[in-house]
């Protein structure tokens, strides 16, 4: 069963969205705050790290990037995030912070399925915006990954089949992580040969694939008249019809939809006292005080824990995190400072 992680600070949208994957067969972990969700995703190494793009504490891009560092989570994990900015300037930060995916809000349910089925599979999506990565060691390539279209792919084959990329500390990588899996894998495998053999059989491929781009160009019709790049232009100019012209009115609703759901769901309802006057207990405000203080103390201690590596056992680390969660609305709740009650 594959592990995600959605993070969103508000408890209704993320309990929402938790358990529409939970009833998809996903194991989901809930977290309510960025520190939540990164200490949890480094501990938990998850398939998809599934986060809201706005909250009023903290950056999601800042959060992970801060994960992606990890060589491990960036090996293993993906991140997509939910945003309702589309601009390119954000799409390009996302892609420099490791994020694999931005799905504009408001979210097609059916469609984010599809797309964290892809990524828990580990199926190719492009990422968020075309920026050059880099990487080192067996196991990562130097990779300018473009949105839509497989122009990508050639260039990736290129990059994997030199001797740099593909030597024997790769093939004992994959051989490792195969037998972490529990395949059984022959011990007397010649990783030098099988380094060998791949790259001959990528060469191979990237000839054959590029002979049928070759042809596929060759035989492409053109407009006379009309230069190669303004097919798309026009295309794009030509009027819209009936069936686009609904669709962008029903996404108009949507919207408009997401908007006053999210209003509802972030609305908290009022404090009111159900004891009467003469039921209620008075508070010195230095107990509050102490109160606070030692609510605070504790609650460092617990995000302190709960930090990648200080506990193994997953069971103690969801108390732990609970009880971070816990003292952190007693913290919310106590009032910042209690004046002193007249004589």
């Amino acid at each position: 069963m594959a592990k995600i992680i959605v993070a969103d600070e508000n408890q209704g949208r993320r309990n929402l969205l938790a358990n529409t994957l939970e009833r998809g067969g996903y194991e989901v972990t809930r977290a309510g705050t960025l520190r939540q969700a990164e200490g949890t995703a480094l501990a938990t190494m998850p398939e998809v790290v599934l986060i809201d793009g706005d909250w009023a504490s903290g950056d999601a891009i800042d959060s992970s990037q801060r994960m992606m560092a990890d060589p491990e989570f960036a090996f293993k994990c993906r991140i997509v995030l939910l945003s309702r900015t589309s601009g390119q300037d954000y799409m390009i930060q996302a892609a420099r912070a490791g994020i694999n995916e931005v799905i504009i809000k408001p979210v097609d349910m059916p469609k984010l399925m599809g797309q964290l089925e892809k990524h828990c599979k580990k199926k190719f999506v492009p990422p968020p915006a075309d920026v050059e990565t880099s990487g080192g060691g067996a196991g990562s390539f130097d990779v300018s990954m473009v949105m839509g279209g497989g122009d990508w792919a050639l260039p990736m084959l290129k990059g994997l089949i030199g001797p740099e990329k593909i030597n024997a500390d790769f093939i004992t990588e994959i051989l490792q992580q195969l037998r972490s899996e529990g395949i059984e894998v022959d011990t007397n495998i010649d990783p030098n040969l099988m380094a060998n053999i791949l790259r001959v059989a990528l060469n191979r491929l990237v000839e054959e694939s590029e002979s049928v781009e070759n042809q596929s160009s060759a035989e492409s019709s053109i407009i006379p008249g009309i230069l190669p790049g303004q097919k798309s232009r026009l295309i794009s100019d030509a009027p819209k019809s009936m069936e686009e012209v609904l669709e962008n009115q029903a996404q108009k609703i949507a919207e408009e939809v997401e908007e006053t759901m999210t209003g509802i769901l972030e609305e908290l309802p009022e404090k009111v006292a159900l004891l009467e006057d003469s039921d209620k207990i008075g508070l010195d405000p230095e107990l509050v005080e102490y109160i606070r203080l030692t609510s605070d103390m504790v609650n460092e201690l617990m995000w302190d824990l709960g930090k990648p590596g200080n506990v193994t056992d997953l069971t103690l680390m969801t108390r732990i995190e609970d009880a971070a969660m816990f003292l952190s609305d007693v913290l919310t709740s106590l009032p910042e400072k209690l004046e002193d009650e007249e004589e």
